[in-house]
């Protein structure tokens, strides 16, 4: 028998193998791909949460909170304005100005400039003279704090302030005001008081008539003497300017004044009619106006020895260097 050559009869019958060893191997680099992808964005996705971040995405980013700067402590405040436990400014020290017609000399130091306006607020009825502040609570205060005058006799002593409170209606200027000082001096009737411890008014009734700095018909002042609360009853005095830029008498007048002593002082009120200073008066009118304190500290003497305005700049015979005074 012919032996059979098996290599030559099974050529061409081999069975093909399967392509799916090769297949498989894509298969599990593709899954293999798949998980570590899902495995990067499961980590991803939990870091963020971990973050939390304060807005939702497409969420709009508003500008971060910036927290506010801590309230300074709040400070009182005494009667005067003067902060507790700070230095008050010193008023500057300006060269002697006086008060009589004829001697009006001013130094050469200059002044500080100083909001000097006041207001006077309508009364609903005339106000009560009697020296009793109670129903002026409710008004504002204007101090005089700048001393404006000094005799050469002044002993450098700085004891004197006054708060001043104003009103008006159709008849009257009405006038508050609280003195503080420790020795009180007045022995001074008529023209003179001034000379004694008291408070004065320089008053510019039209301020676009005047010629010039110099004083004029439309000026006048006003000064109010307490008394001595014994045998020298309360007073007051009124001045006019001329054309001549004097300051001169003018006398008889309706003017009103009433006073009582305080514990280191005194209070006064006075009711000042318009028709005595030649105003008529009407909500929004505007008038220069200076508000003096004077003081005397020398028992039995008459002399003027510091004057201290609410306005630095103030000089006698120069009424654009009063404050103003506008009717609420």
């Amino acid at each position: 028998m012919e032996e059979k050559n098996w290599d030559k009869e099974w050529q061409g019958l081999e069975p093909e193998q399967p392509r799916s060893g090769q297949c498989g191997c894509w298969l599990a680099a593709l899954l293999l791909l798949v998980i570590l992808s899902a495995a990067c964005v499961g980590t991803g996705y939990y870091a963020w949460r971990q973050l939390d971040f304060p807005f939702e995405p497409g969420a709009i980013l508003s500008p971060p909170t910036v927290p506010p700067l801590a309230s300074l402590p709040a400070v009182d405040v005494d009667v005067f304005g003067t902060p507790e436990g700070s230095s008050a400014a010193t008023p500057p020290s300006l060269a002697p100005t006086v008060t009589l017609p004829g001697n009006t000399a001013t130094g050469s130091e200059e002044a500080e400039d100083t909001t000097a306006a006041v207001t006077a607020q309508p009364v609903n009825q005339p106000v009560q003279l009697d020296g009793a502040l109670n129903e002026w609570a409710d008004f504002p205060t204007y101090e005089s704090a700048f001393r404006v005058f000094n005799s050469e006799s002044w002993d450098q002593t700085d004891d004197v302030r006054a708060i001043w409170r104003l009103g008006w209606d159709q008849d009257n200027l009405y006038v508050a005001v609280q003195v503080e000082d420790d020795i009180h001096v007045q022995t001074q009737s008529g023209s003179t008081i001034f000379k004694g411890d008291g408070v004065s008014l320089q008053i510019d009734t039209e301020l676009d008539a005047d010629p010039g700095p110099g004083l004029s018909p439309d000026d006048y002042q006003i000064n109010l003497s307490p008394g001595d609360f014994a045998n020298n009853p309360p007073a007051a005095y009124r001045f006019r300017g001329d054309d001549s830029g004097n300051l001169i008498d003018l006398v008889g007048h309706t003017i009103q004044v009433a006073s009582r002593p305080s514990g280191n002082g005194y209070t006064l009120e006075a009711a000042i009619p318009w028709h005595d200073i030649g105003v008529s008066p009407a909500p929004g009118s505007r008038m220069g106006i200076s508000l003096n304190v004077n003081d005397n500290d020398t028992p039995g003497a008459a002399v003027q020895e510091v004057m201290m305005s609410q306005v630095s700049t103030r000089k006698f015979n120069d009424p654009s260097s009063w404050g103003l005074i506008n009717l609420q």
